[in-house]
């Protein structure tokens, strides 16, 4: 019995580092920044469980009118966010991601309310 039992547990731990290794698949971040004269916007987009391309090519580009961005991919968002919504989704999508807020901490209400009531998501004020 303990030969059966040894296998299963080496199985158990393959598996376990295995799942490890794939969460780290989705662990990548786009920081968006503003990069005009209008009102500064800065925010990062952790993923969470988004396919990787699906997260680069959809997910990470801002589309406001007469607003330019410049987008850098990091490994995770930096420190300093006024807030965080994790586990936000898009509508209809079941994919999940925590976006960083830095720029006016003034919008903290408006952005914890459309977390929570719009995107599924839970606030976080670090």
């Amino acid at each position: 019995m303990t030969m059966f039992k040894i296998p299963s547990l080496l199985s158990a731990l393959c598996l376990c580092t295995l799942s490890l290794c794939s969460g780290q698949v989705f662990a990548a971040a786009c920081l968006i920044e503003s990069d005009d004269d209008q009102l500064p916007i800065r925010m990062c987009q952790q993923n969470i469980s988004i396919p990787d391309s699906l997260f680069t090519d959809n997910f990470c580009q801002p589309n406001i009118p007469e607003r330019t961005f410049e987008v850098s991919f990091v490994d995770q968002c930096p420190a300093g966010a006024y807030g965080i919504c994790n586990g936000a989704q898009a509508e209809g999508v079941a994919y999940q991601q925590a976006i960083h807020y830095y720029s006016d901490p003034d919008d903290a209400p408006f952005l914890k309310a459309y977390c929570e009531q719009i995107s599924s998501g839970s606030w976080e004020t670090p």
